[in-house]
């Protein structure tokens, strides 16, 4: 009967392992991938602000014309 339940007391102790081994693991990785996440919404946000800031001033300098030609 104890012969039989070997293979997976050795399976459970493997896990074991791998699992500490995984979680050792993914800290940095998920760490990374936070990192990549929060750099790109600054990205994101710089790109939005600069097309804003440009949609703005051509907004303002089309309008300044325009009612300098229709005074």
């Amino acid at each position: 009967m104890m012969k039989s339940l070997a293979p997976i007391a050795l399976t459970g102790v493997v896990t074991a392992i791998l699992w500490k081994i995984l979680q050792s693991l993914m800290a940095p990785v998920i760490a990374w991938i936070i990192g990549m996440l929060a750099l790109g919404l600054k990205i994101g946000l710089a790109v939005l602000t600069i097309g804003g800031a440009i949609y703005g001033a051509r907004w303002v300098m089309r309008n300044r014309a325009k009612s300098e030609a229709d005074a």
